[in-house]
């Protein structure tokens, strides 16, 4: 049976209109879904070596010039943190800086390059471990916090949290946060989950005891950035170059992140 022209139109005009409604939808919905890069390394040393997350020396630096020359803009934890709570739409090319576990080459080679280009950053260290072979000293720790590079809690000895009895848990959250606000003089009020784990009873005692925001990987389920004790952060590779970086810190990288379970 032929289609009268009349309803061809008609069809092609109701495909139309509805392709055009989905556009402004997504539209409408994309912008809601950005979120601030959180940039998650951990070594950084001439070569390859021991540590899994190694990224190169030369590599760092070409990827700090890389968030220079396209006009990046990074952030504290606070003022990250202030920017999330706003609940406004970030400025373009906002990022932050992380490290985890508080290896000593955060203080002999990647605090260098940062501070040559302007750049705040964060490092969430294993308390129990500053000041053991090939970690940071508490000396070197209270440096850099005095000096933009903000040093917050990555637990006692960065154990699994959810692997843990409910005494070990509390330990390793309450003295890694005493220890560090004892020796650096100011609240510690952030955490890195090691390994990014986390559960819902370990994100209500984390808020119990004082801390403001947790920080995992790409565990958890929300992708909207308003649950703060389980914002999530992109690890960056030693292979990373200037394609990988755009595509990471384009600020809507997790919506192409598989979802993980938090534990």
């Amino acid at each position: 049976m032929t289609v009268p022209v009349k309803g061809r139109r008609v069809f092609f005009l109701t495909g139309c209109s509805l392709v055009i409604a989905g556009l402004v939808a997504f539209a409408f919905w994309l912008p809601s879904q950005y979120y601030i890069p959180i940039m998650a390394y951990h070594s950084v040393a001439p070569s390859w070596y021991e540590p899994l997350n190694n990224v190169q020396v030369g590599h760092f630096e070409q990827q700090m010039r890389f968030l220079r020359a396209h006009g990046y803009k990074p952030l504290t934890v606070d003022q990250l943190l202030a920017r999330i709570r706003s609940g406004h739409r970030p400025a373009a090319g906002e990022v932050a800086i992380f490290f985890d576990d508080g290896y000593k080459n955060n203080y002999t080679t990647a605090y260098p390059i940062l501070k040559k280009y302007g750049f705040p950053a964060t490092i969430f260290v294993e308390v129990g471990h500053l000041g053991n072979p090939g970690h940071l000293t508490w000396d070197e720790a209270q440096r850099m916090d005095a000096d933009g590079i903000a040093i917050q809690s990555h637990t006692m000895t960065g154990a699994y949290l959810p692997s843990l009895g409910p005494d070990a848990l509390v330990q390793e959250l309450t003295e890694s946060k005493h220890q560090l606000e004892v020796r650096l003089g100011h609240p510690v009020d952030y955490i890195a989950y090691p390994v990014g784990g986390f559960s819902d009873s370990i994100k209500q005692l984390v808020r119990r005891l004082g801390y403001k925001a947790g920080f995992a990987t790409n565990r958890g389920y929300d992708r909207t950035g308003k649950d703060l004790y389980e914002l999530k952060r992109i690890r960056i590779k030693d292979s990373d170059g200037d394609l990988q970086l755009w595509l990471k810190l384009s600020g809507y990288y997790n919506l192409l992140r598989e979802k993980k379970k938090p534990f």
